[in-house]
């Protein structure tokens, strides 16, 4: 089976994160964006899920 729609790029998962802090709401970004709710949902989470690791790393390194 092959995908159904475009490949989202690092740059729009990054776009919907930070429409996301500013609005809360996956179906405006989804409509702005031209992608699904579901979509932008799922993105949002994946990129908050990887800066959470990214600071979890940092603090570690420094030993905090």
């Amino acid at each position: 089976m092959g995908s159904k729609g475009t490949k989202v790029t690092a740059k729009e998962k990054k776009r919907m994160w930070e429409l996301y802090q500013q609005t809360g709401n996956f179906t405006l970004i989804g409509k702005k964006l031209h992608r699904s709710r579901d979509t932008v949902s799922r993105y949002v989470r994946e990129y908050e899920t990887a800066c959470g690791v990214a600071h979890y790393l940092t603090q570690a390194q420094r030993g905090e």
